[in-house]
């Protein structure tokens, strides 16, 4: 499985058998994801920072709510996870605005989660998103969870791998990233340009990977 990050809260997984663009952005959000082809597009909010599918090439299934679908020996699995009422607009009272879907893949026998906008562990599905081998999570703090957030859901999930996203670098401990890391306080991976795992690789030691975004 290959795992590479796009820009904002787009990340791409490449599996054996399909290709799967999560939360793909425009370029409004600040960066270019190119063209990136795919088998599944998931949403996890109405937003055009997380819902521009209309870039993805190919002729993808898009998934942008709550259920549980199979699609080239996928297993997608999307769980309703609200955002905080401090995370919208004050001008925004309607409901709508606040829905955000998590996402858990399953495939190669590992269990990728990529929570969009939100940034905790809905209750009712606390059993499903309990096995997490790689957390995939935004933290800017701006449109996504603040790094102290973040960092609580890293201990809740307790994932093999944490893959933080939406951030503008390591520049210091004033940065989300910088706070990010200091609070979870784990051992961190050098940048690169993707993850390339195995179920195998996944290790015993709970580790953060930091992704280069990358244009497809």
């Amino acid at each position: 499985m290959d795992i590479s990050w796009l820009g904002h809260a787009c990340v791409r997984i490449r599996t054996r058998h399909a290709a799967v663009v999560m939360d793909p952005a425009d370029r409004s959000a600040g960066f270019d994801m190119g063209r990136p082809t795919a088998d599944i597009v998931t949403v996890s909010r109405h937003h055009p920072h997380h819902d521009h599918s209309g870039g993805v090439r190919g002729q993808p299934i898009v998934i942008d709510g709550p259920g549980e679908y199979e699609i080239s020996g996928v297993q997608v699995f999307g769980v309703a996870s609200p955002l905080p009422l401090d995370a919208e607009e004050s001008d925004a009272p309607d409901p709508a605005t606040r829905r955000n879907t998590a996402f858990l893949l399953e495939a190669e026998g590992m269990h990728v989660a990529h929570l969009g906008s939100g940034c905790h562990q809905p209750a009712a599905e606390a059993e499903l998103l309990s096995n997490v081998d790689i957390l995939i999570l935004a933290i800017s703090g701006e449109e996504h969870a603040e790094p102290a957030v973040a960092a609580r859901t890293v201990r809740d999930l307790e994932p093999k791998i944490v893959v933080p996203i939406g951030h503008g670098g390591p520049n210091g401990r004033e940065s989300p990233l910088g706070a990010f890391l200091e609070a979870t306080g784990l051992t961190v991976e050098d940048p690169q340009p993707r993850l390339s795992i195995q179920r195998r690789g996944l290790g015993e030691q709970q580790r953060v990977v930091l992704l280069e975004p990358t244009r497809q």
